[in-house]
């Protein structure tokens, strides 16, 4: 962990600790420890967020690996607002499919970082909830990867980065069973190898849920990021679509179709243009 992450880390868990020292003198404030109902829920397209589960792309011999989670340390509830601290920790990997159930693992990604969180209750039927997360990524290959046969040796290359970003999301029960979500957001590199990784990029996002019951529920989400690749402006779009069995804020299992156009966002083919559509499960924590 570099410096500057040290000294953010301490500096924004200094100024949570204060704010919870202070509510916590209310009578009507709460503390709670790891909580399973998360402060802030992130959208199901998300692409640099935790998750369970798998997807097999349906146009290519590959598949990805989810494996990580996140989940809030401390929270402070003060009237209709929640402040929370957590973290994150977790991986998306790059695996090959071949005969006999094999799978080689080709590249994984690793995250791991710091989050600060918020939500409150406008009205009845609307929410606003924020997050800023200090994070570390980097990615390795692994000794599943196919090397093109060339002429020229290779070279080991090294893909990390450190950064913050900062997102909010909207809410608005539209009705008992239909859920509107509106996210939007800002990501900040401060260090990176390579260096010329460009260090400002936006998301915004957009999902709705029907519950068919209290145990079932089918959703559809999307998210684009606007990033800069070698001086061009690039859309990257990542759309997910699924049915979910479980109970709204608790934990299920969700079967979904996902579809990802735009630059790739594995470290280890960073620059490269991607596009998978798959099929995919994961776990609801």
């Amino acid at each position: 962990m570099t410096n500057r992450l040290k000294i953010f880390f301490a500096f924004f868990l200094a100024v949570f600790f204060l704010q919870a020292h202070s509510l916590s003198a209310k009578d009507n404030d709460s503390i709670y420890f790891f909580r399973s109902e998360k402060v802030y829920e992130p959208l199901e397209a998300g692409i640099l967020e935790a998750r369970i589960g798998f997807q097999k792309y349906t146009n290519t011999d590959y598949l990805k690996l989810d494996i990580g989670a996140s989940l809030d340390v401390v929270a402070v509830k003060s009237g209709n607002k929640i402040f929370s601290a957590g973290a994150d920790f977790f991986t998306f990997s790059n695996l090959r499919t071949e005969s006999n159930f094999k799978f080689p693992v080709d590249a994984i990604d690793y995250f791991f970082g710091i989050n600060l969180n918020f939500k409150s209750n406008i009205s009845k039927d609307r929410r606003v909830s924020a997050r800023f997360r200090l994070s570390h990524i980097s990615s390795h290959l692994q000794d599943g990867h196919v090397y093109e046969r060339t002429d020229t040796i290779f070279t080991p290359f090294v893909f990390s980065k450190e950064f913050f970003d900062l997102s909010a999301i909207y809410e608005y029960d539209i009705s008992r069973n239909f859920l509107l979500r509106a996210q939007g957001g800002i990501n900040f590199i401060f260090h990176s190898i390579p260096d010329e990784i460009s260090p400002l990029s936006g998301q915004i996002g957009f999902e709705a849920r029907y519950f068919l019951s209290d145990m079932l529920s089918f959703y559809i989400s999307n998210e684009v990021t606007i990033s800069e690749v070698s001086d061009a402006t690039n859309a990257n779009e990542n759309l997910e679509t699924g049915i979910s069995l479980g109970r709204k804020n608790s934990r299920g299992i969700t079967v979904f179709f996902n579809y990802y156009e735009g630059q790739d966002y594995r470290g280890q083919y960073y620059g490269s243009y991607l596009n998978t559509k798959g099929i995919g499960m994961k776990l609801e924590f």
